[in-house]
């Protein structure tokens, strides 16, 4: 008791404190290791659930950079596209302020050719069909036809080209000017008009630059319809449809003294329209179609060779020598592009075909003519490497002609068709070599034939359509 009275409330406390010290730590301690383990499973959980998210990142970051790999031509494509530039795609609108903004983008494309022929193509015939245009490459070197080009924009409304085509014949160098035209670039309402001379919009492939093919040679429906490709002086007017499914439709007013039209046409003697529609499916399919129509109102048109009518004495005609007429040409195009997420650059397929029928009414070298003809070719190219790629295409004519016998317009007892074959090399989209082989069934004299090609470009060079 005297103890316990010699004890003052104080040390009572401090007793009582001492005492529960330790347990309040052993506690604090519990709560402690159990806030780290919390702690310490929260990050884990934040560790793995952005290596999740890195990862994933990291993955969509190698399929972008994979598709990226061609992303300059894709956007290319998508921006021609988008304009219809079947012909000659809208350039960039360019402004004042750089120093350079208007001069010209100047480029240049050197093809030349080592050929090998059973049978020489000068005079090279195919009865039933006036052929214009000129002959395939022959035996030996050939230069081929070469092009300097000038293109750029005038001002923020306009937009000019010019190419000069080069090519020796005869040991002589040929300058031809082979377009010059203005485009508009700053129309309302999706049109765009084009003046000049300049490839017409008629089918799909005639507005390529023919170094731009996928073979080294135009199909035979080209050369027997179109003269090898179709340019002339004019207007082409064209209006892209304001939908997101890709629809333009376009019209051209022309001179028409140009193959197939006459040698001797004085005004606007032809006219054509034309629709092409086209879209994606997927990230690795895309296609586009188009139909066609060319009027001509034919004044003398003998063709490559002349004409083949041997004029009798006192004929009433001797002056109307080749055909006089009425010319209707219709042109149905198809085009399939697949390259695996749209990354053409790696592999690509692209399948092609195109189908032509004539109809035409008049004087042929004075004889009442009356003819329908038409002709079609299908072809594939398949990129299988980054550099390499192979093809195949089969083209053929057909010919009813009524009131032309004895001359080049009757047609022959066979049905004139070719099997193509080729290999190209690209070392880059500037360079190229290419090695074709023709089985030619489309004259009288079968040919097997064989081509060795280079096409360089370097300069400006503007992109083509898709």
């Amino acid at each position: 008791m005297r103890t316990l009275d010699r004890l003052s409330p104080q040390r009572v406390i401090l007793t009582i404190t001492l005492a529960a010290i330790p347990m309040v730590t052993a506690q604090a301690q519990t709560a402690d290791e159990h806030d780290v383990a919390e702690i310490r499973s929260m990050l884990d959980a934040l560790r793995d659930d952005y290596e999740q998210r890195i990862a994933d990142l990291e993955q969509r970051l190698q399929r972008a950079e994979a598709r990226a790999a061609d992303a300059e031509v894709m956007a290319e494509d998508a921006a021609i596209a988008a304009q219809n530039a079947a012909s000659a795609s809208a350039p960039p609108v360019v402004t004042t302020t750089s120093p350079s903004a208007f001069n010209p983008g100047i480029g240049a494309v050197l093809v030349g050719t080592i050929g090998h022929l059973d049978n020489d193509p000068e005079g090279v015939e195919i009865p039933g069909f006036q052929l214009g245009g000129e002959p395939n490459p022959g035996d030996g070197l050939s230069l081929g036809e070469s092009e300097i080009n000038f293109n750029g924009s005038i001002d923020d409304k306009f937009f000019g080209n010019l190419t000069f085509a080069l090519a020796s014949e005869e040991g002589a160098i040929n300058v031809e000017l082979e377009e010059a035209w203005l485009q508009t670039t700053a129309l309302p309402a999706g049109l765009q008009l084009t003046a000049g001379r300049f490839f017409s919009g008629f089918g799909y492939l005639n507005a390529f630059h023919r170094h731009a093919d996928d073979f080294v040679d135009r199909p035979l429906p080209y050369r027997a319809f179109l003269g090898g490709q179709f340019l002339d002086d004019g207007l082409q007017l064209r209006w892209l449809a304001p939908t997101d499914h890709y629809l333009e439709f376009g019209g051209e007013l022309l001179r028409g003294d140009k193959f197939p039209g006459g040698d001797q046409s004085d005004g606007m003697d032809a006219f054509s329209t034309f629709v092409k529609t086209g879209g994606d499916f997927g990230t690795d399919h895309s296609w586009k179609a188009g139909l066609s129509y060319l009027r001509s109102d034919v004044l003398g048109r003998t063709g490559g060779h002349g004409h083949g009518h041997e004029e009798a004495e006192g004929d009433d005609h001797e002056e109307m020598e080749g055909f006089f007429g009425d010319s209707d040409l219709y042109g149905v195009d198809l085009v399939y592009k697949w390259a695996p997420n749209g990354n053409a650059r790696q592999r690509n397929l692209k399948l092609q075909a195109e189908y032509f029928w004539r109809d035409e009414k008049g004087l042929f070298d004075g004889l009442n003519y009356s003819g329908q003809q038409d002709g079609w070719y299908a072809q594939a190219n398949y990129k299988f490497a980054p550099n390499w790629s192979v093809g195949y295409r089969y083209d053929q004519l057909e010919a009813d002609n009524r009131g032309v016998d004895g001359t080049e317009l009757e047609p022959g007892s066979y049905t004139p068709r070719r099997n193509s074959l080729i290999m190209q090399w690209h070392n880059s989209e500037y360079s190229r070599l290419r090695l074709q082989y023709i089985i030619d069934r489309s004259t009288e004299v079968d040919d097997d034939q064989l081509y060795l090609q280079y096409v360089m470009s370097f300069g400006a060079h503007r992109a083509h359509s898709f």
